[in-house]
């Protein structure tokens, strides 16, 4: 019995040194998520008219995301799995919602409103536009035209619009409400985990307030404590 024993403290001691090697590539993970970003919006603004080079730092910028996001998600599986199971849950949707996005970036860029821009332009050419920009600052500078348009508006353009509207809409409730898990699945990580509630309340309010501003500096902090927890339960033996 005693050798038996022996052997599960063993495969236990394996699994956990596992565990932690995996929070450290997610902490890891994370801090290079927000490296590649910065980097992105530097190369943007040094790139800017060459579209060629932009294009190839989309393309890598949404490969590495991909990856560098699966990883930090992962540690919060991890965490889930030794911990809360609603966690973990939140956190395999939120790698299917974060590394889908991505994914749909890369290829399918009709979904992403390429196919949409070329049949405004289109439709907007046939009553006289160089293009939907033109048009629609037309309108914006006629007030008086714009009832002229009105039924054109409302049979061509908004038939487009609408579909690609919707399913940005849903696309970002989705996100609204996995959030919303991962950070309860934070909080209730409170008692055993240090900033683990803090990191949750401060992720919920920061994902509710996104439409204004500050939303997205609440949600900074909190995902810098989302890099302090996986660094520190890294450390756990």
């Amino acid at each position: 019995m005693p050798k038996f024993r022996k052997k599960e403290g063993k495969k236990n001691q394996e699994f956990q040194n596992q565990d932690s090697k995996f929070l450290k590539y997610a902490f890891i993970s994370g801090i290079l998520i927000v490296f590649l970003f910065i980097l992105s919006v530097v190369l943007n603004i040094l790139f800017s008219d060459n579209t060629g080079v932009l294009r190839l730092i989309s393309i890598a910028q949404n490969v590495l995301t991909i990856i560098f996001t699966f990883y930090f998600f992962l540690g919060f599986i991890i965490l889930g799995r030794r911990y809360n199971k609603l966690l973990k849950i939140a956190s395999i949707l939120m790698i299917i919602i974060v590394v889908g996005y991505y994914f749909l970036v890369l290829f399918s860029a009709s979904f992403f409103g390429k196919n949409l821009i070329l049949k405004l332009d289109e439709k907007v050419k046939s009553v006289g536009f160089n293009s939907t920009t033109e048009f629609f600052d037309y309108l914006s500078n006629n007030q008086t035209e714009a009832q002229k348009y009105s039924e054109f508006i409302t049979n061509e353009i908004v038939p487009l619009i609408l579909p690609m509207a919707i399913i940005i809409f849903s696309y970002l409730l989705i996100v609204l409400i996995v959030s919303i898990l991962f950070g309860v699945g934070l909080i209730k990580l409170g008692g055993i985990v240090k900033y683990a509630r803090v990191a949750g309340i401060l992720g919920i309010i920061g994902i509710c307030t996104m439409i204004i501003f500050i939303g997205f500096f609440i949600w900074i902090v909190a995902y810098i404590f989302m890099l302090i927890i996986l660094f520190k339960e890294s450390r756990k033996k």
